[in-house]
């Protein structure tokens, strides 16, 4: 069984690895602190002894609050072999001591404020509501939309939670790193796009997800790429998919 030989990790597009990994535990851990608020891109490289790499998207977003910096992971792939970390704030080193009043007063006094409020409502609510409004119709609560009839795969809600960190929302890519699918004339070989999603291209960023998703999951993310942003390259069925694993 082939065993990880390095890690190179990759944000933001830069070609330079922001960190690299050469001994186990193979764990990638992020500090908030280094990271300017907003998106961001990541990509993870992982390098195996029998020549293999493979390459994992992520975006994750960063929040800075007065003097504390916090990270919130909110694309990964479904299964990777190696973790990725953002470091809890209370555990980075040479942190400032909290502010009595920003820390704990504040949060206290406001506690009590809702708690007074809520007290209020519950004593006078109900009375002064029915004195002062009158003629009012009950709210109908939005409906969730139904699953597809059958229980058909979402492509689209697949694309959107693995695919579109990397490829756009709308199929636009990301420069040479990730090409477009928006019109990208390359569709029209279904039989290519099966292999490619299924088992990845070597020595491109495109990550094999025959592992992680089943058949059906593979032909529905794959009609809903040749089919949307106004592609017209035909469709592929569970049965071709699972012909080419």
């Amino acid at each position: 069984m082939a065993q990880i030989e390095r890690v190179e990790v990759y944000v933001d597009g830069s070609p330079e690895p922001f960190q690299v990994i050469t001994q186990a535990p193979f764990k990638v851990k992020l500090n908030p602190a280094d990271f300017e608020a907003g998106d961001h891109n990541m990509r993870v490289v992982i390098y195996y002894d029998n020549g293999e790499y493979y390459d994992q998207p992520y975006l994750f977003t960063i929040q800075h609050n007065n003097e504390i910096a916090v990270g919130h992971i909110n694309q990964s792939p479904i299964h990777s072999p190696v973790a990725v970390d953002l470091i809890d704030p209370m555990e980075q080193e040479g942190l400032p001591p909290p502010k009595v009043l920003t820390h704990a007063v504040i949060p206290t006094l406001l506690f009590l404020l809702i708690l007074v409020v809520a007290g209020w409502f519950s004593f006078y609510g109900d009375t002064s509501a029915s004195a002062e409004v009158t003629n009012i119709e009950p709210i109908a609560k939005p409906s969730r939309p139904e699953a597809p009839a059958g229980g058909a795969v979402d492509g689209a809600a697949i694309f959107a939670e693995n695919c579109a960190s990397c490829h756009g929302p709308n199929g636009e890519g990301q420069g040479d790193v990730f090409p477009a699918l928006a019109g990208n004339a390359n569709l029209a070989d279904t039989d290519m796009v099966i292999d490619t999603v299924l088992h990845g291209r070597q020595g491109t960023a495109m990550v094999p997800w025959g592992e992680q998703m089943n058949d059906d999951q593979i032909a529905a993310v794959i009609n809903y790429v040749l089919s949307a942003w106004g592609n017209d390259f035909g469709s592929v069925t569970p049965e071709e998919v699972a012909a080419k694993r």
